[in-house]
């Protein structure tokens, strides 16, 4: 009992704080998409004060100042060192955030919603229209860390002195850090894509767009991807083909 509430009340203090030191670059860079992501919620509910249940952008509102918050679970629970369970979280907000959308674009899903006959799988398949990165990258947060299976049953173990012992809790060692790099990642690679979905809904309250350029049309868009954030782009990239080589051990 001792060695656990010296982990809440200390050590998991000292683990985060150092984290989020090595990875500080990366902390900003989430914070910066889900600033920007609180911002044009915040112009919506300025222009918008007065809830209104029939119409989805509201509901879809609601949908995204919650999955903000699940996003920031995510990336804590990321910085707090646990191996499986920020993923869980930040598939629930990817998820949460592609029903915004789809509730939003398709006029017969909102009925559905209404109707309290809604399943929000479905959405993810819908938002195929405007990234086919999304259903797959849920799909593989839920094989991989929701459903339990023989991919997720591995200990949760940190390897010292060449022995594998059971992990503190989130207690990251010491010259352990890089251990966490997938999930940092992770909770930006989502909390991009949901800035992305977050304009596309949204576009109008929007006072800079982050990762979409208006066509000429309004009506349309194209992704983009600013040079910052293509820095983060290029190191998930090398890192998560380094894990799929063998070359880098996730964890």
């Amino acid at each position: 009992m001792q060695a656990i509430l010296k982990y809440i009340q200390e050590e998991s203090f000292e683990s985060k704080h150092r984290l989020a030191e090595y990875f500080s670059k990366e902390v900003e860079e989430f914070a910066t998409l889900i600033s920007s992501s609180i911002h044009i919620l915040q112009n919506f509910q300025t222009k918008n004060p007065r809830y209104n249940p029939n119409d989805p952008q509201h509901i879809a509102y609601g949908l995204m100042t919650k999955g903000i918050n699940t996003l920031m679970a995510g990336h804590e629970l990321s910085l707090n060192g646990y191996f499986w369970e920020p993923d869980i979280l930040l598939r629930n907000a990817l998820e949460g955030f592609s029903v915004a959308w789809d509730i939003i674009h398709n006029e017969d899903r909102f009925v559905l919603w209404k109707g309290k006959k809604f399943d929000s799988a479905k959405s993810i398949s819908k938002v195929k229209e405007v990234s086919t990165v999304i259903s797959k990258l849920w799909g593989h947060l839920s094989n991989m860390y929701v459903h339990s299976c023989p991919l997720n049953a591995s200990p949760s173990c940190m390897e010292a002195a060449g022995n594998l012992e059971f992990q503190k809790f989130g207690f990251i060692p010491k010259g352990k850090e890089n251990t966490r790099k997938g999930d940092i990642y992770t909770s930006i690679f989502v909390a991009y894509i949901c800035l992305q979905l977050t304009e596309l809904c949204f576009y109008q309250y929007a006072n800079k767009l982050e990762t979409i350029e208006l066509l000429s049309d309004s009506n349309h868009a194209v992704n983009i991807v600013s040079e910052r954030h293509r820095k983060f782009v290029n190191k998930m990239t090398v890192h998560f083909k380094e894990i799929a080589e063998g070359k880098e051990k996730c964890c």
